[in-house]
């Protein structure tokens, strides 16, 4: 009877013990349950927090709006909302220089710089034949080095003149730029292995270009026509003289032209009695009395070099002629000193 009585009361203490040991195991588990369903709240927070701000950037309408965004959905979405910055590639830098372009840089409309023209003195006159009107006054030689500023442009004449000059020295530090059968015609041609540009520094180019790079240079002395008057004719070979000048303005808008005359030709040489040829003395002289009134009215200076080189009949001096079986043109050595010290008593 007392064992049967002590065997209930262990078995009611195991009861006691297993209903304890099942309502631990139910909290533990109903605890970790609990903090599961905690961390997901936040993430699912966070999607609808990235989709509030899609809405407020580009609001879809209510056919297309999803319901439910993944994760990876989201953040896609996020970054295609945000603005691009890129760097427009037709804005321009103004902080920046830009450099012009000179094959597209728009020339001057300026008219190019002219001085008031030197008219001469009362006691400077010519023989009838060769006057001029317009042409600089004799006065007192001035040193060599008042053409340290000057450069002479010319065909083979003022060639034999750069030769000549080159051994004397009685030019300053003048520059040349001159070549055999040049012509302010050729002169506005392209440069190319055909054309008679002269040469600066070796290279072949335009002779306003050259002019443009010399550093400082204000005077400049063009003797051309001799091969124009033949090519295209006097009052055409005017109009490509002033072209050219203009060109020359253009590009060095501070130098002062110098036009010098054409000189004459021998009597007796084959280009005096080619009666096929335009070029002869009379089409020079008439010539060079447009080159005056061309010069007169855009304010540059003529220099009538040409009246020292006349004979007693209006040809060029036998001495002075340096190939008076030939063309009969060019100078001698003697040609080229007359004409150096006609230049130097011949200054505004």
């Amino acid at each position: 009877m007392r064992m049967n009585k002590r065997k209930k009361t262990i078995i009611a203490a195991l009861s006691v013990f297993l209903c304890l040991c099942l309502t631990c195991v139910s909290a533990v588990l109903l605890r970790k349950n609990r903090k599961n369903l905690t961390a997901k709240t936040p993430g699912q927070s966070k999607t609808t927090v990235n989709n509030s701000a899609l809405s407020s950037s580009a609001e879809p309408s209510a056919e297309t709006k999803p319901e439910t965004t993944s994760k990876k959905e989201t953040t896609t979405q996020e970054k295609t909302t945000q603005p691009v910055n890129k760097p427009n590639s037709t804005e321009v830098n103004f902080d920046k220089p830009t450099t012009a372009n000179p094959k597209t840089t728009v020339p001057k409309t300026t008219e190019p710089k002219s001085t008031k023209p030197y008219k001469p003195s009362e006691n400077y006159t010519f023989s009838p034949e060769h006057e001029i009107a317009g042409s600089l006054p004799k006065k007192s030689a001035v040193s060599g080095s008042w053409f340290n500023d000057a450069v002479f442009v010319g065909d083979s004449v003022s060639l034999k003149l750069t030769m000549y000059e080159s051994s004397v020295d009685r030019l300053g530090k003048a520059q040349f730029l001159t070549a055999g059968s040049l012509s302010a015609t050729n002169a506005l041609w392209d440069v190319s292995d055909r054309s008679v540009h002269p040469k600066y520094k070796g290279k072949k180019q335009k002779i306003e270009d050259s002019i443009a790079q010399m550093k400082g240079v204000k005077k400049v002395y063009i003797m051309l026509g001799m091969n124009d008057i033949n090519a295209v004719g006097i009052n055409n070979g005017i109009k490509n003289f002033e072209k050219l000048c203009n060109k020359i303005l253009e590009k060095s808008p501070d130098v002062q032209i110098y036009v010098q005359s054409v000189t004459p030709l021998m009597k007796g040489s084959k280009s005096s009695v080619n009666k096929e040829g335009k070029l002869n003395n009379k089409s020079i002289y008439e010539y060079n009395k447009k080159l005056a009134a061309l010069a007169q009215k855009r304010g540059w200076y003529f220099v009538n070099v040409s009246e020292v080189m006349y004979d007693d009949n209006g040809y060029l001096k036998r001495d002075y002629c340096g190939d008076p079986d030939g063309m009969g043109l060019h100078f001698t050595n003697a040609g080229c000193k007359a004409w150096i010290d006609y230049l130097l008593t011949h200054t505004p």
